[in-house]
């Protein structure tokens, strides 16, 4: 396990920029159509949401 320590101006812009990623990885898959590499990056999305819900600030 890996623990980062961000004052709350960091973990805004740490949140800022996964909300940014990730809405254009949802386009990307969208998009994809090649089912193996789809699942890759729903799988990716799926570990930038948790990675998300653990940072503070996101009510």
């Amino acid at each position: 396990m890996i623990t980062l320590n961000l004052d709350e101006s960091q973990t805004r812009a740490l949140r800022k920029a996964l909300d940014i990623y990730l809405s254009e990885l949802r386009a990307e898959i969208s998009d994809t159509q090649r089912g193996d590499f789809r699942d890759t990056l729903k799988e990716e999305e799926q570990r930038l949401k948790e990675i998300l819900a653990l940072l503070p600030g996101g009510d």
